[in-house]
């Protein structure tokens, strides 16, 4: 599920939203209601069935 970072511009809270495609115009910052928020970059939190756990269980490309 896509769950973005955000951070109002009016009173500068940070939170996180569940937003699907199409809703985005639909996000309010839920500290002063506001609508002026930008989204802000993340990491992704992923991991594929072939990787480990840790960089030792990388494959050797991957160091």
């Amino acid at each position: 599920m896509p769950i973005f970072e955000y951070q109002c511009d009016h009173c500068k809270k940070e939170f996180e939203k569940l937003v699907f495609a199409g809703e985005e115009e639909k996000v309010h910052c839920p500290g002063c209601d506001s609508v002026e928020v930008t989204k802000k970059m993340s990491a992704t939190s992923f991991m594929g069935p072939s990787m480990g756990t840790c960089a030792a269980d990388a494959p050797k490309q991957f160091s």
